[in-house]
């Protein structure tokens, strides 16, 4: 992406930089085709990811809707759960599953920095990064299926879908890049305003999703897998990756999940 858009203003609040930053985030975030139209800065991710909530609140209504379609259909709850997160992740690419596995390849293979670095940036997935995909996708597919009232499994799935894109945006903003080369690395911090705007969007989305009560308790257990998981990038690498910031989505989802069914049961 070339700078060719001199008007271009990191904290513009107009609807229209809104639907922009919404429409780069959906093209960033999703494999559904989408022509952006007008150029595009190289700083205006930094931008968009105030919008990420928001496309997690898409994805995640796709995958409900599928969700309770199946449920209505009868399909047993295994079914139903499996089917959604199979929405997801063909939404996405497995963008975020993807960085997970690398991530966990990564350091649990790695001795050093930059072994650990030369393994993540590797396509090939190891027997750490398949196992923890068969944990991820097998705890969020259990706890969907685990809720008692499936309406609550549908209307949890579409707040953690998008509580969780605010991961990314925090490790983006907390930490420097582990590398100085990809996009992570050419990436700027987020200005605190737009931080601060997409905080609001995942925090309103997923509480009026959640149930009350489990939904402080899920966002109280999010925000410390995140905390722990952010010790941990720092130890292992120095700082974040685009795999790196896939795998907090991840964390927070699979966290926010277990809490919420717990709660329910």
């Amino acid at each position: 992406m070339g700078d060719t858009s001199s008007s271009f203003e990191k904290n513009a609040q107009s609807l229209q930089s809104w639907w922009e930053d919404a429409q780069l985030a959906f093209v960033f975030l999703t494999r559904i085709p989408w022509k952006i139209t007008n150029e595009v800065p190289d700083q205006a991710l930094n931008r968009a990811v105030r919008t990420f909530p928001l496309i997690g609140l898409m994805i995640g209504g796709i995958a409900a809707t599928v969700f309770s379609i199946a449920h209505l259909a009868h399909l047993p709850e295994m079914v139903c759960a499996l089917l959604a997160i199979m929405v997801c992740v063909i939404i996405t690419g497995a963008l975020h599953e993807d960085g997970l596995a690398d991530v966990v390849d990564g350091f649990g293979g790695g001795f050093d920095k930059d072994k650990k670095l030369e393994i993540m940036r590797d396509s090939r997935t190891g027997a750490y990064g398949v196992l923890a995909l068969i944990f991820s996708v097998g705890l969020r597919v259990f706890c969907l299926a685990g809720f008692e009232n499936w309406h609550m499994a549908a209307a949890s799935l579409v707040g953690v879908s998008a509580l969780s894109r605010l991961g990314p945006v925090i490790l983006l903003y907390n930490m420097d890049p582990a590398r100085t080369d990809g996009l992570a690395a050419k990436m700027e911090k987020p200005d605190q305003v737009i931080v601060g705007q997409g905080v609001f969007v995942a925090l309103a989305i997923f509480m009026l999703a959640a149930p009350f009560d489990s939904g402080w308790l899920a966002l109280l257990f999010s925000a410390l897998a995140l905390f722990g998981f952010k010790k941990l990038a720092q130890s292992q690498v120095g700082g974040h990756t685009g795999d790196i910031c896939g795998s907090a989505q991840q964390i927070i989802e699979t966290t926010a999940l277990l809490v919420l069914v717990a709660a329910s049961s």
